[in-house]
């Protein structure tokens, strides 16, 4: 029995191609998958394992290849094309271009599923617009042309637009691709607000692992072997599942904190001491020339940092040699020598 707050599950669900001469094209078999009201999942995997093509066939654009999914209780199959636009928006990132028109023609457009006839926009509909508006920060620019707007704001509209359909699920395709880094946070920031403030149910697809550690409930994780792990970020960082995903001969992922690095080899073991943060980053220029600052082994030399009178002095004790610099800089040249 599925629990009322299972506003999508998947059954037995398989997705991919049906090729003319050949057998199916799958991507993904037998999922059984569930997403629940108030949550912000992210759907992250290698390019190529079918992250685009679950979140078509959960959006009903493309078919499955085998089993079902329900919405409401209902299955896909029983909802007319203009019912389905009542419980579900989908944001693409390819339709950030749809020619000139205002900020608060594009968000109009979300309000198509609940139309008369006539198309005509209600009492209701308008204030529906502009409350959208309001909470996305976009009403200082709602007669400004959507073709002027940079990508992050262009995403920005996009989201009210899917916002003021009034749906219980959106799905969001690749959000933050193309966006500075500041944007990316700006727009998860924002869904996360959304989240919260309507109890919508947000799923997006992703490449950036650093951004859906921070900010998702819940992470359906495409394995290599094309299964789907799925879990809090923490619970997959702790398990393993990340590194099993993701890790190849040219990096790793490194679960203590959280990021992706290169694999190189090291001849060089050296340690730091020092406050937290000036080893952090101390340790990372020492790892970008190839030395290593891991584990316990006996090292080839030490690094103290040292705070004399609000500036940073680095004592490096190699080779027999102790040498003071006064930044990463002149250390970095130092060693690379």
């Amino acid at each position: 029995m599925i629990e009322p707050t299972k506003i999508l599950y998947t059954k037995d669900l398989t997705v991919g191609y049906k090729r003319k001469k050949a057998d199916d094209f799958i991507l993904l078999d037998n999922l059984n998958l569930s997403i629940e009201s108030g949550e912000l999942i992210c759907l992250l995997g290698q390019n190529g394992f079918g992250k685009s093509t679950l979140l078509r066939t959960l959006t009903g654009v493309q078919k499955p290849l085998k089993g079902d999914f329900f919405i409401n209780g209902k299955s896909i199959n029983s909802y007319e094309r203009s019912q389905l636009a009542k419980v579900l928006s989908i944001v693409l990132t390819d339709n950030l271009n749809i020619g000139e028109v205002s900020v608060h023609s594009v968000v109009s457009m979300g309000r198509y599923p609940h139309n008369n006839w006539l198309g005509m926009l209600s009492g209701k509909d308008h204030k529906v617009i502009n409350n959208v508006l309001e909470i996305t920060g976009l009403t200082p620019y709602k007669e400004k042309m959507f073709s002027e707007l940079s990508d992050g704001f262009k995403q920005k509209v996009m989201i009210a637009r899917a916002l003021a359909q009034d749906t219980s699920i959106i799905f969001l395709d690749e959000p933050t691709a193309f966006l500075d880094i500041p944007t990316r946070i700006e727009i998860l920031s924002m869904l996360r607000s959304l989240i919260k403030e309507f109890n919508k149910s947000i799923i997006f697809s992703s490449h950036d692992l650093d951004l859906a550690l921070q900010t998702a409930d819940i992470i359906w994780l495409i394995t290599k072997d094309q299964k789907i792990e799925v879990g809090s970020p923490e619970d997959l960082v702790l398990n393993g599942h990340f590194e099993k995903a993701f890790n190849k001969k040219e990096i790793k992922f490194h679960p203590q904190r959280g990021i992706f690095k290169m694999n190189r080899t090291a001849n060089t073991k050296i340690q730091v001491k020092g406050n937290k943060l000036d080893v952090i980053w101390t340790e990372r220029a020492l790892e970008r020339i190839g030395i290593s600052v891991e584990g316990n082994e006996k090292s080839d030399g030490s690094i103290q940092i040292e705070n004399k009178d609000g500036k940073l002095v680095w004592h490096l004790n190699h080779n027999s040699q102790l040498v003071e610099f006064h930044s990463i800089s002149e250390l970095i040249k130092h060693l690379k020598k």
